[in-house]
């Protein structure tokens, strides 16, 4: 990404109190422990087992060996939580910090596997985000009814907040990354973006963890981020640690896990070696291709096409058709290094046309209704256009997929290609050839014009109609070009939904909740002026999220964002093969709706994406630009996909992240994705009252030869001691293990966490 890359701020080791940017920061450094004193092995929790400890941090001691800073000199309180000293940082006021160096002189390696662990007390509705420089990794937690994510910043992002149970106990946050060579320093100059951020850290000084939140006003609910004690482990095989797949057998159709990050290349795009984060630009991808196969996730997605430009695959000698990119060889080489991972492929285009200066995107072919320039305010999103309904369009579009997957069909297996727009990248266009096509296909050689189409109601709605499907014509055309040239099973995904948090409800923003009693106390500040309280089941029930996903976008003054982003019509791909839009989704009230679901669903099933708030601008300005993703501690962490996979059965589930991706609840999405991927990519059906708790959601997938799968789904927010009542007998395996599942008198016993998938093989 070259829009936001942070720059560092060169926070120099061992130096006593140091002011970080524009705050006044406090920075206390003394001798390290000794490597030999935490050199034991200990339990990392689950999934890792034992593993050496590297270094602790007691967050709650007011005396560290550990470098410490915070944003303020005494921001941060120690309290007893949970019987254990514990640093918290008040939700009162401006965004905040507390950070310690962890890891000096303890011996880290570039490229080696980490595991860090940051415990919490589980006491409270609480949300913190997670800094690692380690790997530039951030991540959002949150528990009970906080937000987690934040209710102000330049988008709505769609918030809920649920009565979440809290466990009453200390908690681990647990993510494994890949140590960089490079590492930035706990301050960043300034908020600008750069290709190259000064990267002057070094793994042998350690790195910077910081605990962050943004400004009260922005997570009310929260009682601010608290963390106990901090570890760092190493992993001296990660090889051992990969999720084990049973997928499954050969002739039938698999299911596809992927991600694409947005605010996380900055690492390695600098031209210059000094600048990046890993010399060798592969490893990067390496390291995100072992982490995919610790997370149980089996297909590799990255984007090649970022607001229309080259994100390192080779255009050609020139920039006549698309920009070079500084990396040219950049796709070719992580195909290489995936060939040895048993990954497929999943390439991402925001496809805006060629961008070149001899390309069609700078010619703008798709043009307003009104007849202006630009269809929005957002300048630097309306340099280029496609005009999907222009053959020249699909000539273009087909050359792109010739040289990013078609040249290189023999070296991964590709599933196909998926394509997501932003603003008035691919709109529906008016101009006079645009015109003229609609008169010759859907108007009886009719020509109109643009004035009539502004007068006439019922003229324009027959002008989307034709739009829109010449959009699904676009896409099958590409899936055809594909299946032609080698790619036989090929499927093209469209997300249409241009906006980072997923396409918010009608009516302003909104807090989506299962307590709008206290919501409204808290919205009576004035602070929260326009924000309003929404009952859950009114959201679900009504389909409201369904309503949004399908309705035009709205405007203002001269602008179309209407035409600039258009809405989702899966009514036009319901009997459509291989081609499918994807269903927007990030909160539980997104993925609870079956009539919402439900009307996304293909021939060739459903496809979901993930959208995460970027909550961008909202930490403390001292630690640069953040985008980070947020999440539901501990089993919660499933909680939008279980209900998917409860009330929608997807084939395919991609994450639009917002940063590096990665899950903070291991143990439990490993489960998760383990049993997802061990079903056959095939129709399925509820079986009402299968289980003897109404929570317990039970489908079943009948296959051709190879018996009946079923699907179970514990909604709840409480652990189920349920019997299903099975549909046929037969031996009976859990789908995921392999493991011989025992039953009786024809009904299976199973215990079931919150949120867990539990998939069983009838045969």
């Amino acid at each position: 990404m070259k829009f936001k890359t942070p720059f560092v701020m060169g926070l120099t080791a061992g130096i006593a109190t140091l002011p970080l940017a524009s705050c006044q920061a406090q920075t206390t450094a003394q001798n390290p422990v000794p490597v030999t004193s935490l050199a034991a092995l200990q339990d990392a929790g689950a999934p890792f087992g034992q593993l050496r400890l590297v270094d602790e941090i007691n967050c709650g001691s007011p005396a560290t060996s550990h470098e410490f800073s915070e944003s303020t000199p005494g921001i941060s309180k120690i309290e007893t939580i949970l019987g254990k000293p514990t640093r918290v940082l008040p939700n009162v006021g401006e965004a905040k910090y507390f950070a310690y160096r962890i890891g000096k002189g303890k011996g880290l390696k570039p490229g080696a596997a980490y595991v860090l662990s940051v415990e919490f007390p589980e006491d409270k509705s609480r949300s913190m985000f997670i800094v690692n420089r380690g790997a530039e990794m951030v991540r959002g937690v949150r528990t009970g009814q906080a937000l987690g994510d934040v209710l102000y910043t330049h988008t709505n992002n769609n918030n809920e907040s649920l009565n979440i149970p809290l466990s009453g106990q200390s908690r681990n946050w647990k993510a494994l990354f890949f140590m960089h060579e490079r590492l930035l320093q706990i301050g960043m100059k300034g908020d600008k973006t750069s290709d190259r951020g000064e990267r002057d850290g070094k793994p042998e000084e350690g790195f910077w963890v910081a605990i962050t939140q943004s400004k009260a006003d922005n997570d009310p609910m929260s009682a601010g981020a608290a963390v106990s004690r901090i570890r760092l482990f190493e992993v001296p095989d990660v090889s051992a640690l990969e999720m084990p797949l049973r997928l499954p057998p050969a002739g039938l159709p698999q299911r596809h896990l992927f991600w694409r990050e947005e605010m996380a290349d900055g690492v390695i795009m600098s031209s210059e070696v000094e600048g990046r984060g890993l010399t060798n630009v592969t490893d990067w991808f390496e390291h995100k291709a072992r982490l995919m196969k610790f997370l149980g996730m089996n297909t590799f997605g990255k984007d090649l096409l970022e607001f229309g430009h080259n994100q390192g695959w080779d255009s050609g000698p020139n920039n006549d058709w698309f920009n070079a990119n500084r990396h040219p060889q950049m796709w070719e080489n992580t195909l290489n290094m995936l060939g040895k991972y048993n990954l497929n492929v999943l390439p991402y285009y925001e496809y805006a046309g060629s961008v070149g200066k001899e390309g069609i995107g700078p010619q703008k072919r798709s043009q307003p209704l009104s007849g202006e320039k630009d269809y929005t305010h957002i300048t630097w999103s309306e340099r280029f256009n496609a005009d999907i309904t222009d053959p020249e369009t699909l000539a273009d579009a087909k050359k792109l997929l010739d040289a990013t997957i078609v040249r290189y069909k023999d070296k991964v297996n590709f599933v196909g290609a998926w394509f997501r727009p932003r603003p008035s990248h691919m709109p529906i266009g008016f101009s006079d050839a645009a015109l003229a096509r609609f008169a010759r296909e859907a108007n009886n050689n009719q020509n109109i014009t643009r004035d009539q189409l502004k007068a006439d109601k019922a003229l324009l709605t027959r002008y989307h109609d034709w739009w829109f499907v010449k959009r699904r014509d676009f896409l099958t055309a590409l899936r055809d070009h594909l299946r032609a040239n080698g790619i036989p099973d090929a499927v093209v995904l469209l997300t249409p939904d241009a906006s980072e948090p997923g396409r918010s409800l009608a009516g302003g923003k909104a807090v989506v909740t299962d307590d709008v009693q206290a919501w409204n106390t808290l919205l009576q500040n004035p602070a929260h002026k326009g924000v309003r309280a929404r009952s859950y089941d009114e959201v679900v029930e009504g389909s409201k999220h369904l309503e949004a996903l399908t309705s035009p976008r709205s405007t203002w003054d001269k602008w179309e964002w209407q035409h600039s982003d258009p809405q989702a019509d899966p009514v036009n791909y319901t009997n459509t093969e291989g081609a499918l839009l994807t269903h927007s989704f990030n909160r539980a009230f997104t993925t609870s709706s079956p009539k919402a679901l439900n009307a996304f669903r293909t021939s060739s099933g459903l496809a979901m994406v993930m959208h995460y708030p970027l909550n961008e601008h909202s930490m403390e300005k001292s630690l640069g630009y953040i985008a980070s993703d947020v999440e539901y501690a501990g089993p919660f962490v499933m909680l939008a996909e279980a209900r998917a996979m409860a009330y929608g059965d997807p084939r395919y589930i991609g994450y639009l992240a917002a940063s590096s991706f990665n899950r903070g609840f291991p143990e439990y999405v490993r489960n998760f994705n383990a049993a997802f991927l061990s079903l056959p990519a095939l129709p399925s059906e509820i079986l009402p009252a299968a289980a003897t708790d109404a929570e317990v959601v039970v489908r079943s997938i009948k296959t051709p030869q190879h018996g009946t799968y079923l699907s179970i789904v514990n909604v709840g927010f409480e652990n189920k001691n349920v019997s299903i009542k099975l549909p046929i007998q037969g031996k009976i395996r859990d789908a995921a293990s392999g493991k011989e599942l025992i039953t009786t008198n024809g009904n299976l016993q199973l215990s079931l966490y919150p949120c867990e998938l539990k998939s069983v093989h009838i045969q």
